[in-house]
């Protein structure tokens, strides 16, 4: 998955080419992910920083929780969702440039069925309805964490930080893409770039290993499965003459074979599964209680469902805990790897498609494959 190389790859991009020809002495890239972001920062004379958030650590989630006048972001955000869960906004990513009949909306209401979105009858904009009063775009929303970004970002180098590259999924359409540059707007950023993750992953990789191409080529196969999908990348790198300042040189050259992806291929699928399975278990025991039509009860056990993900994905059994789920009622259950393996049977069985995928469209063979990084 390389997601901090990401974070790298445009910085070292851009360090020469942009960070001399804005108004801004320094610019923040962001690798925006679903369910986190990660923020570097690069400016004239200093290497390229990974920048730290207030909990002093490199991935921030993507979440902002509102109440009142008050906004929280990043972990006390995910604290917060546990009260106010229909007030708590998160994988706003996949929202961007959508309206409220796409499927990736219906799937997001049948996962969170707790939120309250609509269209809006005047801006015929996709809207989350906070409260009588209040309704928010998506793009506000994210908006609001891209101005906590900045801000991580200026209080890291102590100067102002006005600029940004954002990268987004190579499957993102323009609608979606537009999505994010008004975001950035909205937040008063100035957008640089909007850049392909996996080409931003490409492109890392071929910066600190110039050295091991030749003008004949060599093939990688870049394999990343996030919270939300999957995408895989077959690159090649070669070298090229090109004349350069009157004179032929050698220039390294990366060319992206083919791309495949399943947009809905990913950790959080996983997770969703095991929160409907422990949810389930529950009502057995408690059938006149409907979980799913509890917000706060459901977003308890979302957790809980990350905590037996990660848990299981290295242990044979994990035993599910929420002390006062619902009606102060504890729930415990013992899972199973095994039970988790069957949940999610369909999901491995996608894992190796995109694979497949990327074999078929590009014509290249597996035997050309020089290595494989996911």
């Amino acid at each position: 998955m390389i997601r901090p190389k990401t974070i790298i790859s445009i910085c070292l991009i851009f360090t020469l080419s942009i960070v001399f020809t804005v108004d801004s002495l320094a610019v923040m890239s962001v690798d925006l992910g679903i369910e986190y972001m990660k923020i570097a920062i690069v400016k004239p004379g200093i290497p390229m920083e990974i920048v730290l958030n207030k909990e002093s650590r490199r991935k921030t989630p993507v979440i902002v929780a509102i109440k009142g006048k008050d906004r929280e972001f990043g972990e006390a955000a995910i604290s917060r969702s546990s009260k106010i869960p229909s007030q708590s906004y998160m994988f706003l990513r996949e929202l961007v440039g959508k309206s409220l009949d796409n499927p990736a909306v219906q799937q997001f209401l049948q996962r969170f069925p707790y939120y309250n979105l609509k269209t809006d009858p005047n801006t015929n904009e996709l809207v989350f309805e906070h409260d009588s009063e209040t309704n928010y775009t998506i793009e506000e929303l994210l908006s609001m964490i891209f101005k906590k970004a900045r801000e991580y970002a200026s209080d890291f180098t102590e100067q102002s930080v006005d600029a940004a590259v954002i990268t987004v999924p190579p499957y993102f359409t323009q609608a979606e893409r537009r999505a994010i540059k008004r975001a950035c707007e909205l937040a008063n950023i100035k957008l640089l770039q909007l850049m392909n993750d996996n080409t931003a992953v490409a492109l890392n990789y071929g910066i600190f290993r110039r050295k091991d191409f030749n003008a004949s080529g060599s093939t990688y196969l870049f394999y990343d499965m996030g919270s939300q999908s999957t995408v895989c990348t077959l690159a090649t790198y070669n070298i090229v003459k090109s004349k350069e300042n009157g004179y032929l040189e050698d220039v390294p050259q990366l060319t992206i074979k083919a791309v495949a992806f399943d947009r809905d291929l990913g950790g959080l699928e996983f997770q969703i599964r095991l929160r409907d399975y422990l949810a389930k278990k529950f009502q057995e025991h408690h059938p006149k209680i409907d979980i799913f039509k509890n917000a706060k009860a459901l977003t308890k056990l979302f957790r809980e469902a990350e905590r037996a993900k990660n848990v299981l994905s290295a242990n044979n059994e994990y035993t599910a805990q929420v002390e006062g789920l619902v009606d102060e009622i504890d729930f415990k259950h013992r899972i199973t790897r095994e039970n988790f393996e069957n949940l999610c049977e369909d999901l491995f069985e996608r894992v190796k498609r995109p694979v497949e995928e990327v074999f078929n469209t590009s014509g290249i063979s597996l035997v050309r494959i020089r290595d494989f990084f996911d």
